[in-house]
Formats: structure tokens, sequence, C-alpha cells
């Protein structure tokens, strides 16, 4: 399979209630018009309405997706090649039934997951994703064979294994940052078991991302409405800054990329804030751009 990005302008959605299905819709947005063309579909069946899709990745070759399905595991989907060889896709074109690669059935609550960053499905030892999970350790998967290649292990003060709320790999991809309760655990990718170094932060961490231009540069979101911006180098952290204008816990963050900018959601909030980071190392409110969801879904 040859390397290639994700198609920028397909989009992932799904059907609770209804045998959960997700579907892939290419935009057209000339003249203030908008298109959708069903390419694909997948859906599980639904048992007293329990399955049902928390989310999809693409992975970082554009060639497959990784899902979880509350109490059917995790799924890689590999995408029929046409959709990213660069092909025409034709109006015409058929759906396809999507079939499951590898199935993961991964116990219990699935809180966050994630795909190595240099992933590449020529090079199987690349292929691989990790996730953490309801009462058990960070688990690092084989995408090829659905095997547990290992697993990386985060104790609380007494000593017991604490699961780990949100995870991500660094840009290189040698480390995992881990959010916990009380800290930001990181496990280097080589060295799996309980060698791991902390960042503490006052509130549980909800979400975390790295950036991709400015490596080593990590935001931390919280259950408390904050998001804290930390540089991670060989052990050391060195923070960065605070930034606080969210109205609930913040759930979601990716950086732009140049680095220069983050985007940030969160729960009861209707506006997507957008940050400058070029501002100053302490970003004030009146720097950033909101988005109201409602305008920008108009």
């Amino acid at each position: 399979m040859s390397v290639v990005t994700e198609p920028a302008a397909l989009e992932s959605s799904y059907v609770p209630y209804t045998g959960t299905a997700f579907q892939y819709a290419e935009y057209n947005f000339d003249n203030n018009s908008n298109s959708a063309l069903e390419l694909a579909r997948s859906q599980w069946p639904n048992y007293d309405d329990q399955h049902y899709l928390k989310g999809c990745k693409w992975s970082p070759d554009g060639t497959c997706l990784l899902t979880v399905v509350r109490g059917a595991g995790m799924h890689v989907m590999e995408l029929p090649s046409d959709l990213y060889t660069g092909e025409t896709i034709l109006t015409s074109r058929p759906i396809t039934g999507l079939v499951p690669a590898v199935s993961v059935p991964e116990g219990g609550l699935i809180y966050d997951y994630c795909w190595y960053p240099g992933m590449n499905s020529a090079n199987p030892a690349t292929c691989c994703w990790v996730s953490s999970g309801h009462g058990g350790p960070i688990h690092l998967w084989d995408a090829f064979t659905g095997d547990l290649r290992c697993t990386y292990r985060g104790y609380n003060a007494v000593d017991e294994v604490e699961p780990a709320m949100s995870v991500t790999f660094s840009a290189d991809g040698q480390n995992i940052f881990c959010g916990y309760k009380k800290n930001v655990k990181i496990f280097a990718t080589g060295r799996p078991g309980r060698d791991y170094v902390e960042y503490p932060v006052a509130h549980q961490v909800s979400c975390l991302v790295a950036s991709q231009a400015q490596p080593g540069v990590v935001a931390i979101g919280t259950v408390k409405n904050t998001i804290e911006l930390v540089s991670q180098s060989d052990g050391t952290f060195r923070h960065l800054c605070k930034l606080s204008g969210h109205k609930g816990g913040v759930t979601s963050m990716v950086f732009s990329l140049d680095g220069f900018r983050l985007y940030s959601g969160a729960r009861k909030d209707k506006e997507i804030i957008c940050w400058d980071l070029r501002r100053s190392s302490l970003i004030p409110l009146n720097s950033v751009c909101r988005i109201s969801r409602q305008s920008y879904a108009n």
C-alpha cells in the first residue's frame, strides 16, 4: 500500500439505535452549495441499543480506520484502494461494504485510543495503536494480527494499577503520554512495564494532544475547563502557559499543521476556541478566536 494522507474532506458519522453505521462522504462547497456521496458503510448488530460507534480515527498513512464500538471491541477497517490512490470517484460508484480486517475484543469501557504516528502499511512493525480502558493498563495492539504486543502500567499512590483517561503518542512516536487523575505519566514506547516519568497536574486530565510541528510540546486538557501547554525533553518538563476560557471540561483538542494554533472543544460549550499560540507565553482571553458551533455548521 502506498503512503498517503487521509482525504481532508472525508468525515465520519454514526447512526445509533439502527444497527450502528458509519459512512464516508465527499463534500463539494463550490458556489456555496454542497453535495454528499456515500462511498462505504459498515454496521454492527444492535442488541438492546447497546452497540454504538464511539468514534473512528484515520491511520497516519490514510489506508484504514480504527473504530471503537461499545460492547463490540475495536476494529480496523481497510478502505477500498480507489479511495486513497487518487482515482476519480464516480457518482455511480456502488456503496462498498466494509468488513473488519482485524477485531480486538477489548473488555470493558475504552477511554481513549491512538494510532502510532509513524504507521505505514508497508512496514508491519509500525502498524499498531494504544488503548486505555476501565480497570486495566495501557495496551499496545498489533494492527495486522490483532495481538497484544505489550502493556504499560501506571500506578497510584497505593501501588494499584490505575487506568489512563487519555493517551497520545509524541510526534516522533518515542513516548506515550497518558493522562490520569493527578498527573501525566510518560512511558518510553520501547520500554513496556511500569517505568515512567510523572508530571503533576491540578485536575484530572480529560484529553491530550501532541504537536506534530513542535516536537515535545503537549497540550493537557482537564475536567476543570483549563488547558496547560508543556514542553517535554529527556524526562524534563517545562510549563509554557495555561489557557482558560471554556465553560466545561475540555473534551477534544487538535493542533494546526504549522503548530501555531490550538483548537479545543468542551462539554456544555457551544463554541470551539482557536488559540493563537504566537501571542505570548500566557494567552489572554481577548487574543483567541471563538467559533460558534451553530454558525460553523451553517
